[in-house]
């Protein structure tokens, strides 16, 4: 990989907390990034984030940020239910984009963007795939190094305490499943390398309306299943288990590696349940969010690096129109896909 390119200027539309406390600095971390504009709905507000992070121009608008020549690609760091508008809007003005996940509210959503520029990269920002560890997984998954993947579990939950946060209200795409089971299925998707046939959902939601906890099973055929937990009313809790036919593979910490350990993969290949017979794949501590700035720089650049594109969003959009059916109707239902 030619490690000297010529950075790609970003700009961020929205002062929100992942944008201030991870891309930003991610972005002025890599060597292959130049974070140049940031636009917010008060120019105050992003004048005050450009000067935090040393960032030459802020604006008081999205507009202005898609205006500026000289940005090249765009962070959209806005309420979920506004993504698709602004993901659309980016591409029009040009401007590669890599968008907060979930990308769109539902599947339908997203063919609004058929017709932009297929010489622009688009992608919705799943940083965790981007992780050293992650691609050494699928690398060994693929290799089938441990025989098939089976099955696919994990957990994922924080306690939500603020009452403001858009999250909260289910008009913004709020709720557990948006926020946090979006995560959950792209991994399954991910570690079966196919897309899940139907999809069984079971959910509990609040006064407003959100989904505060959901539970899913996804069959995705030939004897594969994944289920998975999210919440945002429960301890943090962050876990993937896979179990191949020769071993039980297991990422602590999945979603949000260490920055300061190694993270690790550890498998585990005893036949006994009474022994084991574990090792572990170390790797380094990383910033995942410079991580995932990077590769998509270098996509723009035209370098072989990890790249999702929207194909794959629309695909994690159909599991969760799934998801939201099953749990309303309390059956099984059918992933559409393309």
């Amino acid at each position: 990989m030619n490690d000297i390119i010529a950075p790609v200027r970003w700009g961020i539309l929205g002062a929100a907390r992942i944008a201030d406390g991870a891309i930003i600095p991610g972005l002025v971390k890599s060597a292959v990034c130049e974070p140049l504009a940031i636009g917010a709905r008060s120019a105050e507000r992003a004048r005050i984030m450009a000067d935090r992070h040393g960032i030459q121009r802020a604006y008081g608008s999205y507009e202005e940020v898609l205006a500026d020549p000289d940005v090249e690609a765009v962070y959209i760091a806005l309420p979920n239910h506004l993504h698709v508008e602004w993901t659309r809007k980016a591409a029009k003005a040009g401007k590669h984009v890599l968008c907060e996940k979930p990308a769109a509210m539902t599947a339908a959503e997203l063919d609004q963007l058929g017709d932009i520029d297929p010489a622009l990269k688009i992608s919705e920002a799943f940083m965790v795939r981007q992780q050293p560890r992650w691609i050494r997984l699928r690398q060994i998954l693929q290799a089938e190094d441990y025989g098939r993947p089976l099955s696919f579990s994990s957990l994922l939950s924080f306690m939500m305490t603020n009452e403001a946060d858009f999250r909260q209200k289910p008009e913004f795409g709020g709720g557990a499943y948006y926020d946090l089971g979006c995560y959950t299925a792209m991994a399954a998707r991910y570690v079966f390398g196919s897309e899940p046939k139907r999809a069984f959902a079971a959910a509990a939601h609040n006064a407003g309306g959100i989904d505060m906890f959901t539970s899913v099973i996804l069959d995705f055929g030939d004897g594969r299943h994944a289920t998975f937990m999210v919440s945002m009313a429960q301890a943090s809790s962050q876990s993937i288990q896979i179990v191949c036919e020769r071993a039980f593979i297991s990422l602590p910490q999945a979603y949000v590696p260490s920055r300061v350990s190694p993270n690790i993969i550890a498998i585990d290949t005893s036949a006994d349940h009474a022994n084991s017979d574990i090792h572990t794949l170390e790797f380094p501590p990383l910033d995942q969010y410079e991580e995932e700035v990077t590769n998509f720089s270098r996509a723009v650049r035209g370098e072989a690096v990890p790249y999702f594109d929207m194909r794959d969003a629309r695909a994690n959009a159909a599991v969760a129109d799934a998801v939201f059916a099953s749990a309303k109707s309390g059956a099984w239902v059918d992933v559409k896909g393309y």
